[in-house]
């Protein structure tokens, strides 16, 4: 099994001269607390492959060796789907454990979504609406989430239909190895067939994709709290795992 970490990103929305990931939470990167979860889940270190782009020296040297680094060369024209894809390629069908770089979450998420027995699972906050309010973006960013006899039927489409969401899409995904050639083989595919369309698009919109190809898509509820970094105003809210 391999851990994947997403972190070629340039952070634009916080003006990061640096990898957001490197950014400091409760006196610490966001990126060293998401290796520690991984490590106290059990992984080796020779187990993380950071998906690097924007910066990728600065990751590197911040690990070191005993980690493994896949570059994409062309982080800043294509969206995390295809740097996950630039690493995918490159890696034997496996387990396979995706986890953003901009979310802070415990250590107990990647051991319950490791045990999962499903083909595709994603990890979803249940309770998320209380942290929304609190930092007071419910309306202005909230996105779709439908759930339907513990499958997942639509995800990632922007709204202000709050009361028919059904949960909030983390960040951290597992691709079985059952399905992980088939889920290469449908981006890879149209990939050539759409060359501007899946290099642009993002995680949630590919797994709504994939619904649609009958991938199933399993949700698996959060231990515990979270909170994503995408702008300042998410670095002011303090949150206790």
């Amino acid at each position: 099994m391999k851990a994947i970490i997403l972190c070629a990103g340039l952070g634009s929305r916080l003006n990061s001269r640096k990898p957001k990931c490197l950014l400091e939470v409760n006196g610490q990167t966001i990126i060293d607390q998401i290796v520690i979860n991984f490590l106290q889940s059990g992984f080796k270190k020779k187990d993380i492959i950071f998906a690097t782009g924007f910066k990728n020296e600065l990751i590197e040297k911040k690990f070191g060796k005993k980690y493994n680094y896949i570059f994409n060369r062309y982080y800043r024209s294509t969206n995390m789907v295809y740097t996950l894809f630039n690493c995918l390629k490159k890696i034997d069908n496996q387990d396979i454990i995706i986890s953003y770089s901009d979310i802070l979450y415990h250590y107990l998420n990647i051991k319950k979504i490791v045990k999962s027995k499903f083909e595709t699972s994603t990890l979803i906050d249940l309770n998320w609406k209380k942290i929304w309010i609190k930092k007071n973006k419910l309306l202005s960013d909230s996105e779709t989430l439908k759930i339907k006899k513990n499958k997942i039927i639509e995800l990632g489409k922007k709204t202000k239909d709050i009361k028919n969401i059904d949960g909030r899409y983390v960040g951290i995904t597992k691709f079985s190895s059952s399905t992980l050639s088939n889920i290469k083989k449908i981006y890879f595919k149209n990939l050539k067939l759409n060359e501007k369309k899946f290099k642009k698009i993002d995680m949630t919109s590919f797994l709504n994709f994939l619904i649609k190809k009958k991938i199933i898509v399993t949700p698996l509820s959060l231990v515990r709290n979270w909170n994503e970094y995408d702008d300042t105003t998410d670095l002011k809210y303090y949150i206790k795992l």
